[in-house]
């Protein structure tokens, strides 16, 4: 495996270095749109290395900081697509009094009379990523954080 990045890491370099070298005065700090043609910005894109096994564990183990858009505002333009959702971090403690998770109850001997109850909720961070890469080849992960809830684990057992 690690051949293979430094195989990576090489070809990113050569295509760099063919590309000639970059002028101080074209770097654009708050750049947002690519000044590369579409056959080089394909070349670069396709350099891009595709995330392996350890990547996604470290994905799932913690969760990105760096926000959507920050990679492409500090200038690296071309950027892969976004990826599966994957959950990370730890799941949250229970929350019996969340009223996200509810049940409606009603007495089996008078109809109509029926109350919610809270059944517990839980929440789960998750990330998609994408790797975004500048003109002269270096990257940068930024993602998009979300979370989901999870019912069950357990209510406070007061209606509400």
């Amino acid at each position: 495996m690690m051949k293979l990045k430094a195989l990576v890491g090489a070809v990113v370099m050569a295509l760099m270095t063919a590309c000639g070298p970059l002028e101080e005065s074209s770097v654009d700090e708050g750049a947002q749109a690519s000044t590369l043609s579409p056959e080089e910005l394909e070349k670069l894109q396709s350099s891009i290395p595709v995330p392996d096994a350890e990547m996604l564990q470290a994905l799932q183990t913690a969760c990105g900081t760096t926000p959507e858009g920050a990679c492409v505002a500090a200038g690296y333009g071309a950027c892969t697509g976004w990826s599966a959702v994957v959950d990370c971090g730890a799941i949250s403690a229970c929350d019996p009094d969340d009223l996200t998770c509810k049940q409606r109850v009603c007495n089996p001997e008078r109809p109509g009379d029926c109350e919610w109850y809270t059944r517990g909720t839980q929440y789960q961070a998750r990330n998609q990523y994408r790797v975004c890469s500048n003109p002269v080849g270096q990257t940068c992960t930024e993602y998009i954080q979300t979370s989901r809830y999870i019912c069950g684990c357990g209510g406070n057992g007061i209606p509400f």
